[in-house]
């Protein structure tokens, strides 16, 4: 893992940690990242979420073209 991919998934879970019953997509996370001054492309947003959810930290829901993600019940 990078420096740059570390930074991006802890905002990741620090945004998530601090709403709790907001689900993550895609356009939620490249609007955190365009806070934070991070300019990385959609599939960049799309790929931090899935990565985290296959650390078993987020949980996916949905079908695929509308795939949300919400913090895994034991973190």
């Amino acid at each position: 893992m990078t420096a740059n991919q570390a930074r991006r998934l802890s905002a990741v879970l620090i945004d998530a940690h601090s709403h709790p019953s907001t689900q993550l997509t895609t356009g939620h996370v490249m609007g955190l990242y365009h806070q934070l001054g991070i300019a990385p492309k959609r599939a960049t947003a799309r790929g931090d979420l899935k990565a985290l959810a296959r650390l078993g930290l987020l949980t996916e829901h949905g079908p695929r073209h509308q795939r949300r993600y919400t913090l895994h019940p034991t973190h």
